[in-house]
């Protein structure tokens, strides 16, 4: 349960990365790693998902399990209609409260690697540059 949570947020917070991948300028991923290092917006992250994951707890589970209860020919009755995951794993229960925990602390590592991003840029644009050059060189002459 709490990989499942935690990645969640890990993708969440990913979400931004494919956007830096593309022709961006080391400005933007200055600005991405400022933002996923402001302790603002690391709390105001934080406690939407955990908040997020808290309700997820009490999503009602009842009609999932009488479907696979009955693709399993079991009687669907036998499943608790007041069931959630907060009833199904009373340990999930921590989970909202790591999440809160834990996710400043992912966002500072996750503005680290976008720092790290934004300092490879221009060595990426250089080496796109001389693998160019290589290739014009490289072509017969025809």
């Amino acid at each position: 349960m709490r990989p499942i949570l935690m990645s969640a947020v890990l993708v969440a917070l990913a979400a931004p990365v494919p956007a830096l991948a593309q022709d961006r300028t080391e400005e933007d991923a200055a600005r991405v790693a400022e933002t996923l290092r402001d302790p603002a917006v690391q709390q105001t992250v934080a406690a939407g998902m955990a908040a997020a994951s808290e309700a997820l707890l009490d999503v009602p589970l009842a009609p999932l399990a009488r479907a696979v209860a009955e693709a399993a020919g079991e009687d669907p009755r036998d499943i608790d209609p007041d069931m959630t995951l907060r009833h199904v794993s009373p340990e999930a229960a921590d989970v909202p409260a790591e999440i809160h925990d834990k996710l400043p602390r992912v966002m500072g590592a996750m503005a680290g690697m976008a720092g790290g991003f934004s300092a490879m840029i221009p060595a990426l644009r250089e080496m796109a540059e001389r693998m160019k050059a290589a290739v014009e060189e490289a072509r017969p002459a025809y």
